[in-house]
Order: structure tokens, then sequence, then C-alpha cells
């Protein structure tokens, strides 16, 4: 598994478990890069898979947000 598989997997099980939040901020591509160091491309194409998968999203000059669950509806009797 690839280094931006492995952050996109951990970042994955951290929202299936509910540590992150919907609506809460994903650490800056700069800060990942610390944490983990790995290099901002590694970080920003884990980001980009995450948001592919309807996980995350991106909001221009604010980052990277845990998107909030879409959850089934239940159709009426």
């Amino acid at each position: 598994m690839s280094r931006y598989q492995e952050l996109a997997a951990a970042t994955e099980k951290l929202i299936a478990d509910g540590l992150l939040r919907p609506g809460e901020r994903l650490p800056s591509i700069r800060q990942a890069c610390q944490t983990h160091q790995i290099s901002p491309i590694t970080v920003s194409t884990a980001y980009q898979l995450l948001e592919s998968r309807g996980l995350i999203e991106a909001r221009p000059k604010s980052g990277y947000f845990v998107r909030a669950r879409l959850e089934p509806q239940l159709s009426e009797p």
C-alpha cells in the first residue's frame, strides 16, 4: 500500500469511528506533511482520493472538511 493510500485509509477510519465528525476541519496539507513526514503531493493525493469517495470536501481558501453523511431516506408506506 502506498503512503497516500495509508493516509487515506487512516483518515477514513477516523471518520468511520466518529473521531473526525461532519463539518470538522482536517489538518492542512502542510500540517499533515509535518505530522506524517510525507510530501505535500502525497497528502494532496490522499485528500483527493477521500474527496472522490465523498468523505471530505475542499472549501476554497479554508481547507478540507469532513462531509456530512447522507442518511438513506426511508420511503413512507
